[in-house]
């Protein structure tokens, strides 16, 4: 389970980075043509901020957004970061206690992946153990075969609600012969 995982075996390593020095202007492309919510701010390898809709939604209703301005104006800070060794129910508990989207992930080089709620319910979902397959059957000889004598061909009157054999069907019913003639 969760437990027994790590955040390295549980994080996205494909994350979208943009530089420090890029412009508004610049990330907000990157965004829409990428198809992401948020990106991480870099320096080298290194996290100085995340930028996300909501950090560009503020800034919009603040005042004029110019597209010009480096992105440092609108960043949030790097946010909390972790390491990749870190027990993923440590993650899992920061990521709800501290309500935070995401963590960070490094190692002594840097980024190297993003930890999200989503990724924490995958892994937990993955760690479940699938239903054990159904066993193989052989066909039966005819000497096999189960005994079905303890099965009957009655069924139900649609008329009467009465157990009975040989219904037949009358006005789209099925009717015993007590009530055929009714």
């Amino acid at each position: 389970m969760v437990e027994d995982r790590t955040v390295k075996e549980a994080m996205t390593t494909t994350y979208v980075g943009v530089s420090e020095s890029d412009t508004v202007g610049d990330v907000v492309d990157v965004m829409f043509d990428d198809d992401v919510a948020g990106v991480v701010v870099l320096r080298g390898r290194n996290p100085v901020g995340t930028v996300t809709e909501r950090d560009l939604l503020r800034a919009a209703t603040t005042g004029a957004l110019p597209l010009e301005a480096g992105i440092a104006s609108v960043m949030s800070g790097p946010g909390p970061s972790i390491d990749a060794e870190t027990p993923l129910a440590e993650a899992a508990s920061t990521l709800s206690t501290e309500n935070e989207r995401q963590l960070l992930v490094t190692n002594g080089d840097g980024l190297v992946g993003v930890l999200t709620a989503q990724d924490v319910i995958a892994a937990a979902a993955s760690s479940f153990s699938s239903p054990e397959p159904e066993p193989e059957t052989t066909p039966m000889a005819m000497d096999e075969q189960p005994d079905r004598s303890e099965y009957t061909t009655q069924s139900v009157c649609e008329m009467c609600g009465s157990l009975m054999p040989g219904l037949e069907t009358v006005d789209g019913q099925a009717v015993c012969s007590d009530c055929r003639g009714v």
